[in-house]
């Protein structure tokens, strides 16, 4: 599997280090669900998104 860029953010707050943490995977062509599952599960939070 290559590799891909990917972001850490936490979403739902105003400070920093608090809220829920969140991956956004950049550049998911050619990514079948199978794989973004696999990817999502390695991050081990409660929401990943792939753009």
């Amino acid at each position: 599997m290559k590799t891909r860029n990917y972001l850490l953010y936490d979403v739902f707050t105003t400070e920093r280090l608090a809220g829920n943490p969140l991956a956004v995977v950049l550049d998911s062509k050619g990514l079948d669900t199978a794989a973004m599952q696999a990817i999502a599960r390695e991050f081990n939070l409660s929401e990943s998104v792939f753009v």
